[in-house]
């Protein structure tokens, strides 16, 4: 029995052993199948995603990323396939192919990139918004090689106009919101963290969002300046328990993005003989000259002389943030230094930022903030005007050089200045602009959902400049002339806001009101004194001749009380209403006060039980929504409703004169210009709202517009000011944006298009003719400033068409000169009777498209920008050969000019004088399409992954170069910029601008 047992325990020790065996091979191999993969998941910044969720596709295999943003997995299979996840990103499936170190970048969701947008005085669910607001992507602008946001901001949001007509340092691009909504000013409001700010003095680096709201439901709460739109910047602040220091750095080239392209000497002197001899005049040169000339020249272009080939830029950011469990702190300090292309004595503009943003948690209840920033513009400039200095360096034909042969500057016959004279030893312009702001603002939570809100800011804006222009020995400029002048603005800006959130069941109520009071008061003073020498920039002495002073003053102040309630039920059915009373010092009492509503509804169609499940596979968000509202328009001039007190020599009395005082004309009972706005839009949203569009369509109506309407001469006095004009602006906007994956690379791709277009209603029967190299009017039925000229009807060929054809009253042309058409039929073309009306300059079918691409810290970005319609009327010396009697210019399109020969030519016959006079008539030969194409900015940029970073303790490396205005595409005559104002093109150049640059964070 014992051996039998024995035996028994000896067989199953044997299939234990046989088993745990078979146990040990099953696990290798199962260990042999399975494959161990590891990364790292970073954002399209580069920046780590802690905590995202990593699982094999099919399986049960799973974990997530440590604080670096690193994993390891084991998966199934080397061809396992997995899902990465994470809140606010779009989720990814990613094909493992064998590979064991991925990097894997995840997208953000538009969802969470717009879930809450800046609304006046608050904040709201992009998803609950019911007017027209567009949020600029900030990280599409980073990086951007440019001098303020405004250059940044062109392109990138429907409806926002931003003309750059040249990148001098100091100047300012013009922004316009919807269009042309009145005949004064159209100038946006702008809010930099509460109050009125300039957002050229703004550093990019540290704006967290800007808001562009466009229609009467979002603008109406600011009342009687909301008709132009407004534009809310929101700068930056830390983040609880997350330090970091940021360094950002961009070195920069600047080159023009054009320049005329003047003839050669040897070619002008030909087309000078021929111009001579259309005129009727002897030749000037000689064959054996023009031979010299192709021989040895001079051939210099005047133009490229004043201008250098490169001009450095470079700019430099850095921020210090982090904050604790009650306490947030962001500080940050900028310097740029841009220089100018003009050669001369070192000009450019410096500018220096400074901003501090702390928040901190007082109690549970209580918090209280404090944002200040400081802005120094120091700008650097010739003592001249910028016009001059190109009028004449244009003018200048190739045949001169700029320096004659002892090394002075030379000036030419019929010329007593030199523009190169001018910048080197013509003085200096120096300008110190200082912008102070400080905001502090407190909030208390009176009960769940009730607070108490309450901000009181401040700025104050502080210039000096001093001109010393320079008496220039050898020519015409002769005139030792000093200039100080100061400005000091001083704005105060208080509110005070309830506002109150609740929900229950489907219901959201959201609801503000609100006290604000601003005012503001400007000093200016200007003093000059014309000197026999000017060695010191200091104005001493006890000189009373050749000397002036003059000084202004102004007030104004607005007292405002303003309410907002937002009805949200279920996330379907959205209502909103804005109310606004602001009470003014610009006009009488009795008209001060003005009431500004608006009401908008949304309706969210698909979170309707009736909307197609599989629709919604498709399109998961469809929203619906209209707004109707009142705005105003309070930029106007102060206290025109108040009679200004004249003092002139009046009669003489015996031998004593004795001074007269008049009153000018005014009308006491001015009140607000008022916009009627309605909107309707639509925001969907496709593929789990990877590719959102959006649509608007709107109506502007400005009424009550101040306008001088001509009075009877019996009147006795001057035009008085009135209510009494209106215009219509009617214009749409669509945008789209799609995020996608294609394997390990992520695509950004967005695109804009907009138009508006305005017409003057009612003047009363007046019109306007403006301007006058350049004509403009302002009439019933037609755009705001449309051009205002002759039709232009092809060149007479033959001496029988001039006989038979229309001429210029006064003037006799020739085969060769432009013809016009004769609106009256009677064979006289006068400027009372035959003149059209020929388009604007306000652009049309503005449009912009970005492309951006992320692969494995590579990063690739385009932005596209442009306009499809836009008349520019060019004049003088930027189109004409040999303007107004002087020698010059002669640009390269002039040698395709009319002769017997070239019958068909795109420029008439060349002449000077007073043979010029029919072809330089004001007519639409000389207007341009402006419309173009340009690629803004394309820019290349590579992070360094962070398990190489972390060794030297950097979170984040990223270097990069860029190209802004890197290619233009337009038809414009000489090279002229599309984008330049109208008349003689004496506008410094759009720079393009080659750049490197270094993103750093600690």
């Amino acid at each position: 029995m014992k051996q039998k047992l024995t035996k028994k325990l000896k067989i199953i020790r044997w299939y234990l052993c046989l088993i745990l065996l078979g146990i040990q091979m099953l696990s290798a191999h199962a260990q042999e199948s399975r494959h161990s993969v590891g990364g790292v998941v970073v954002n399209t910044s580069g920046a780590a995603v802690s905590g995202a969720s990593i699982r094999e596709l099919g399986g049960t295999n799973a974990t997530r990323t440590d604080a670096e943003g690193r994993f390891t997995l084991d998966v199934s299979t080397p061809d396992a396939t997995l899902q990465v996840s994470y809140v606010g990103y779009v989720a990814q499936e990613v094909p493992v192919g064998g590979r064991s170190d991925l990097r894997i970048t995840l997208v953000e969701t538009l969802e969470e990139l717009d879930e809450v947008v800046v609304v006046g005085y608050g904040t709201q669910r992009k998803a609950n918004v019911t007017g027209a607001i567009s949020s600029v992507n900030m990280k599409e602008l980073e990086s951007r090689p440019v001098v303020n946001v405004v250059e940044a901001l062109q392109g990138t949001t429907p409806g926002l106009t931003i003309q750059q007509s040249n990148s001098q340092p100091g100047s300012r691009p013009a922004i316009n919101i919807r269009g042309i909504n009145t005949l004064n000013n159209n100038d946006p409001m702008v809010i930099i963290d509460g109050i009125l700010g300039d957002i050229q003095n703004v550093n990019m680096a540290d704006i967290e969002s800007i808001s562009v709201l466009k229609d009467a439901a979002s603008a109406a709460i600011y009342g009687s300046r909301a008709s132009n739109g407004v534009i809310l910047i929101t700068t930056k602040k830390g983040s609880k328990g997350v330090s970091r220091v940021s360094y950002d750095y961009i070195f920069a080239e600047q080159t023009p993005t054009f320049m005329p392209q003047i003839v050669d000497s040897w070619v002008y002197a030909e087309l000078r003989n021929e111009a001579l001899i259309n005129s009727g005049r002897p030749t000037q040169f000689l064959a054996e000259q023009i031979a010299g000339f192709r021989a040895n020249g001079p051939n210099t272009n005047w133009m490229k002389e004043i201008y250098r080939e490169a001009a450095p830029q470079q700019s430099h950011n850095l921020s210090l943030s982090g904050g604790s469990e009650k306490t947030t702190y962001l500080i940050s300090a900028a310097y740029l230094d841009q220089e100018s292309m003009f050669r001369g004595l070192g000009y450019g503009l410096e500018r220096f930022n400074f901003r501090t943003n702390v928040e901190t948690d007082v109690s549970d209840r209580f918090k209280v903030g404090v944002r200040a920033a400081y802005a120094r513009n120091t700008l650097k400039d010739h003592a001249y005007w910028t016009e001059w200095l190109i009028e004449q360096a244009t003018r200048m034909p190739s045949i001169y050089p700029i320096r004659n042969a002892e090394g002075g500057y030379n000036y030419p016959s019929g010329s007593n200045s030199n523009s190169l004279a001018r910048l080197e030893q013509g003085g200096l312009r120096r300008s110190a602009n200082d912008d102070l702001s400080g905001i502090l603002n407190a909030e208390y939570k009176l009960w769940d959902g009730l607070k108490l809100r309450g901000m009181v800011g401040a700025q104050l804006y502080y210039n000096r400049m001093k001109e010393n222009r320079k008496a220039i020995p050898g020519s015409g400029d002769q005139e030792n002339r000093m200039t100080n002048g100061s400005q000091r603005i001083q704005n105060i800006t208080t509110n005070l806001i309830l506002s109150y959130d609740k929900t229950w069941g489907d219901h959201t109520v959201n609801a503000l009101a609100g006290y604000s009071y601003e005012g503001s008061t400007d000093n200016r003073f200007e003093t000059f004194r014309i000197m026999e020498e000017s060695n010191y920039d200091i104005m001493g002495g006890l000189q009373t001749v050749n000397t002036g002073n003059q000084e202004w003053q102004h007030e104004w102040s607005i007292y405002s009380a303003f309410l907002r309630m937002n009805y949200n039920f279920a996330n379907k059915y959205l209502f909103e209403f804005n109310l606004r009373d602001d009470i003014s010092s610009k006009f009488r009492r009795g008209n001060r006060s003005a009431w500004f509503p608006s009401m908008s509804a949304g309706w969210v169609i698909s979170e309707e039980g009736f909307f197609p499940e599989g629709l919604k596979n498709i399109m998961p968000s469809a929203k619906i929504r209209s707004s109707w509202g009142l705005v105003g328009n309070n930029r106007i001039a102060d206290y025109q409703y108040q009679a200004n007190v004249n003092i002139a020599q009046g009669y003489n009395f015996g031998n004593t004169m004795y001074p007269v005082a008049s009153f000018d004309a005014v009308n006491p009972d001015l009140r607000w210009e008022t916009t009627q706005m309605f909107n309707i839009g639509a925001d969907l949203g496709f593929l789990n709202n990877a590719l959102t569009f959006s649509g608007e369509y709107y109506v502007n109506d400005t009424y009550d517009i101040l306008i001088a309407i001509p009075v009877p001469g019996l009147f006795g006095g001057g035009t008085p000011i009135q209510n009494a004009g209106r215009v219509r602006n009617k214009g749409w906007e669509i945008a789209a944006r799609y995020q996608f994956n294609t394997g390990a690379v992520n695509h950004t791709v967005s695109g804009n298009l907009s138009d508006s277009k305005n017409k003057v209603i009612d003047t009363k029967g007046t019109e306007w003719i403006n301007g006058s190299d350049v004509n403009t009017i302002v009439r019933e039925g037609y755009p705001i400033d449309s051009y205002y000229a002759y039709r232009w009807d092809g060149y007479f060929q033959t001496a029988e068409e001039v006989a038979q054809g229309p001429r210029l009253d006064g003037i006799t042309p020739k085969p060769g000169d432009l013809r016009y058409l004769d609106k009256n039929g009677d064979g006289i073309v006068r400027e009372d009777d035959d003149r059209f009306v020929l388009g604007n300059r306000f652009p049309r079918f503005l449009y912009g498209f970005n492309y951006a691409a992320g692969w494995k810290g590579l990063d690739f970005s385009m932005f596209w920008q442009g306009v499809g319609q836009r008349q520019v009327w060019l004049r003088g010396e930027s189109v004409e050969a040999f303007h107004n009697n002087n020698e010059g210019p002669v640009f390269d399109f002039h040698i395709d000019r009319w002769t017997p020969a070239n019958p068909d030519a795109t420029y008439p016959r060349l002449t000077v004088g007073a043979e010029s006079a029919n072809n330089a008539a004001k007519s639409n030969f000389w207007i341009e399409d402006a419309a173009y194409l340009r690629l803004k900015n394309v820019q290349l940029g590579y992070t360094f992954p962070q398990h190489w970073t972390n060794r030297i303790s950097v979170s984040r490396l990223r270097i990069y170069t860029s190209i802004q205005n890197a290619l233009t595409f337009a038809n414009m005559k000489g090279g002229w910029d599309p984008e330049t104002a109208d008349g003689g093109g004496r506008i410094y150049p759009v720079n393009r601008t080659f750049s490197v640059g270094l993103n750093l964070n600690f």
